[in-house]
């Protein structure tokens, strides 16, 4: 950094790159109280500099967050080999997929619904499978873990946000009015401490600015909500309070699992 020369304006006077990051980052100062840039990982010195000449101006020094690149199965990216991939075009493949899938498992659902669905499917498929990856690992996206339906995907977190809000619709009471829950069987309080624990990650996810936290639990609710599924009936249970105890922990899932995405900017799907 010592030996590095920084360049802030052309030959011809006009202000390079820097300098209006710069400016631009000292216009900021006077509206936040708190600045965080979001790098990519090549970036580092420019963000140092950037850093150093904030300061010294008297402005707020961002905090700098830095992404290591994404990658595709056969290597990095490269506009020089001709191996790049647009966000658009992610995008718009990931929905088309999604589509495709959806209306091979649901036929009877209309092309307007599809539509609707996948495309919260797709954006949310490309959205997390990038996030949930820790800051400082390489991201190599494959289509195939990005709209699987079973381990640490989208389509399996919103899976299990609709089954829980498929078992909330059939409910004759409202599960929050229990008044003696019962909570015997080991998957009960399972799930329970893990809804216990969405404050507490949203909380590190913030003060760490290490969002693949949220992901990550919302991911481990989903596989904890899952096996309560499958050991603990929720409908067909004939004691009344047993029923609306796990109902309730029910909800609590649905609303963590709904929260988590929400915080990660994503929309859950009310069918798949």
């Amino acid at each position: 950094m010592k030996d590095t020369a920084i360049y802030l304006t052309r030959s011809d006077g006009s202000s390079l790159y820097v300098l209006r990051d710069i400016a631009y980052h000292l216009e900021k100062s006077t509206r936040a109280d708190r600045l965080i840039n979001v790098l990519g990982e090549d970036h580092k010195l420019e963000g140092t500099v950037i850093q150093r000449i904030v300061e010294l101006l008297g402005g707020k020094v961002p905090e700098i967050v830095f992404y290591s690149f994404v990658s595709l199965p056969e290597g990095r990216m490269s506009t020089r080999k001709g191996r790049v991939v647009y966000l658009d075009d992610l995008i718009n493949e990931a929905i088309e997929r999604a589509y495709g899938e959806l209306i091979k498992r649901r036929p009877e659902i209309s092309s307007d619904e599809a539509k609707k669905i996948s495309e919260k499917i797709g954006i949310g498929a490309v959205r997390y499978n990038i996030v949930k990856v820790q800051l400082e690992k390489q991201i190599t996206f494959k289509w195939e873990e990005a709209l699987s339906l079973e381990g640490d995907s989208a389509p399996f977190v919103m899976y299990s946000y609709v089954r829980a809000i498929s078992i909330l619709s059939k409910l004759s009471k409202n599960p929050l009015e229990i008044r003696a829950p019962i909570l015997e069987h080991a998957w009960e309080i399972k799930l329970l401490r893990k809804i216990l624990q969405f404050r507490d990650c949203v909380e590190e996810a913030a003060l760490t600015r290490r969002p693949y936290i949220i992901a990550k639990y919302a991911s481990d609710l989903a596989s904890t909500f899952n096996r309560f599924y499958d050991n603990c009936p929720v409908l067909h249970e004939k004691d009344e309070d047993k029923r609306l105890t796990r109902a309730a922990l029910v909800f609590l899932s649905a609303k963590a699992l709904e929260e988590s995405f929400n915080l990660l900017g994503i929309d859950m799907p009310e069918k798949i």
